[in-house]
C-alpha cells in the first residue's frame, strides 16, 4: 500500500495537512452526485481537497479530482487536466456547513512516514484542532504539545499493527485510512 494524499487547509497564513475530523468529511465529490475514481495507489479516494477560512468561515477552495465527468460545483466548471487528476476546480469558494473538529497539521517528521494510509498525528511538530459550528469557526486548540509527548512515550504507536494476526492487520489498515476521531482522543 501506499501513504495518501493529504487534503490542504489554508491557516493563517500557513499550508497545513487536513489529518482528522469527528463528523465526516466537510466536503465530497459525491454530495452533487460525482463519482470520483482511484487515479493511483496513493489517493485511493480519487480527490484532494483544498480548504481555507475567510472571515472565520470554513471554505472549498479548490479539488483535484479523477472521474469520468466533472459537473459544475458552486458555479465553477472543472478545467479537464492531462495529469493523474483529469479535472481541476479552482475558486471554488463554496462555504460549507460543517459542524465539528477538523484536526490540521504541518511540520511532518520525515523519519515518522509510515507507507500506509494517512500520517498520524504524532509524525507532525505543530497539530491544530479547529472547531467549526455551521461552518463558523468556534475554537482553536494547539495540540502540538501533546504531540510531542505522545511522541516521547511512545514514537512508534499506530506505525504498525499490534501483531501478525489478520484481525489486528486488517483493524490497522483500516485505521491508516481513516481520519475520523474520537472527540475524546485529544
Amino acid at each position: 500500500m501506499t501513504g495518501q494524499i493529504a487534503d490542504s487547509f489554508l491557516y493563517d497564513g500557513d499550508v497545513y495537512s487536513l489529518i482528522g475530523y469527528t463528523e465526516g468529511e466537510p466536503f465530497t465529490p459525491l454530495d452533487y452526485n460525482i463519482e470520483p475514481k482511484a487515479p493511483h495507489t496513493a489517493c485511493w479516494r480519487g480527490f484532494v481537497l483544498y480548504y481555507r477560512l475567510d472571515n472565520n468561515k470554513l471554505l472549498l477552495q479548490d479539488m483535484q479530482l479523477n472521474a469520468e465527468e466533472g459537473l459544475e460545483i458552486n458555479g465553477v466548471k472543472p478545467k479537464k487536466t492531462e495529469d493523474s487528476f483529469n479535472f481541476h476546480y479552482q475558486d471554488i469558494n463554496l462555504k460549507l456547513d460543517y459542524t465539528g473538529k477538523i484536526k490540521i497539521a504541518k511540520d511532518f517528521i520525515q523519519e515518522m512516514y509510515v507507507h500506509m494510509g494517512f500520517q498520524r498525528s504524532s509524525a507532525f511538530r505543530t497539530v491544530l484542532e479547529i472547531e467549526f459550528k455551521d461552518g463558523d469557526l468556534v475554537a482553536v486548540n494547539d495540540l502540538s504539545e501533546k504531540m510531542k509527548k505522545r511522541r516521547k512515550k511512545n514514537p512508534t504507536e499506530d506505525a504498525e499493527p499490534q501483531s501478525t494476526k489478520e484481525s489486528d492487520i486488517m483493524t490497522w489498515i483500516k485505521r491508516t485510512f481513516s481520519r475520523n476521531y474520537d472527540k475524546k482522543e485529544e
